[in-house]
């Protein structure tokens, strides 16, 4: 389907009550929603039943793109642009107005330091991706909505741009099957069983926060359990289960700070132009590693 035609035009698209017995069969067709159902959903709030069973006029390419967002709960439409879109803007602006004026996706401007337009899945976007599974992504993969504090969006949305650098450099070593872990989620598991040491004696817990930390592929450091910005879960070339944990630093961090990320094992990443601080932030000459540039 041409991107340049209307919204509206119902051609090429499927419901989304069909959508995982037509994507099997073409990738090609999309779910759909009639212009009514979009002017009610408008005025009226869904309950839960009600919303699983809405029906959405969505390309294929706006529903990989949704799915995309909620990966990472906030991206850059720039970022989109680049790597989701190879450059079409065009064809990205396309998609993503239809998926605002259909209420899957929201947009928020930020200013200061960085200023500029960031997108996050709503609600009804989150339920959307959620009931409708489609091959190619990970089982786990685990999907967010909205936005958090300017800082925390801001830094967020690099995320994105740090999962597409490294992704790429694991796919060409056959790495795939490839999962996105964000630090909260990684903060929620571990402070789960964290809490449980409440309840070891004294002389064993730092023995248990070992054992903990190890399994959830992190180490102690200094009596703390680091975390790091992005996890991405893969299978490697071998059919083996691997991980690969990603911190994305900038000038602002503090010698003792970079160096406790270097010494968990984490890959760290660096902005083009803040790599060179970056590096010499780092003086400890034990701890010798290799920053990455995004």
């Amino acid at each position: 389907m041409s991107r340049g035609r209307d919204f509206n035009d119902a051609e090429g698209r499927v419901s989304s009550d069909t959508f995982r017995q037509e994507h099997a069969q073409s990738t090609e067709r999309t779910t759909s929603r009639s212009t009514e159902d979009t002017a009610e959903a408008r005025t009226h709030t869904p309950d839960r039943n009600r919303d699983r069973d809405q029906d959405y006029r969505l390309r294929e390419s706006e529903v990989a793109t949704l799915i995309e967002i909620a990966k990472f709960r906030t991206v850059r439409p720039e970022d989109l642009v680049e790597y989701k879109y190879e450059g079409d803007r065009e064809r990205a602006s396309a998609d993503l107005r239809n998926l605002t004026a259909q209420g899957l996706i929201e947009k928020r401007t930020m200013h200061g330091r960085k200023p500029g337009q960031l997108l996050a899945v709503t609600s009804d976007g989150k339920r959307f991706v959620e009931h409708n599974e489609r091959d190619g992504i990970h089982r786990d993969q685990k999907f967010h909505k909205g936005f958090v504090k300017p800082r925390e969006a801001r830094h967020d949305s690099a995320l994105y741009r740090l999962y597409q650098k490294a992704a790429a450099r694991i796919e060409r070593d056959g790495g795939k099957n490839l999962r996105a872990v964000l630090d909260y989620e990684l903060k929620k598991d571990l402070y789960r069983d964290l809490a449980k040491l409440k309840a070891v004696p004294s002389n064993e817990r730092e023995e248990r926060k070992e054992e903990i930390a190890e399994a959830h592929g992190l180490r102690v450091i200094d009596g703390k359990i680091p975390l790091p910005d992005l996890r991405i879960e893969y299978e490697n070339r071998d059919g083996e289960q691997s991980r690969e944990d990603l911190e994305l630093v900038t000038s602002d961090y503090r010698g003792s700070q970079l160096a406790e990320k270097v010494r968990a094992g984490f890959s760290i990443y660096a902005p083009a132009d803040e790599a060179g601080r970056v590096r010499a932030a780092l003086k400890d000459p034990h701890l010798m590693t290799e920053i990455l540039t995004l």
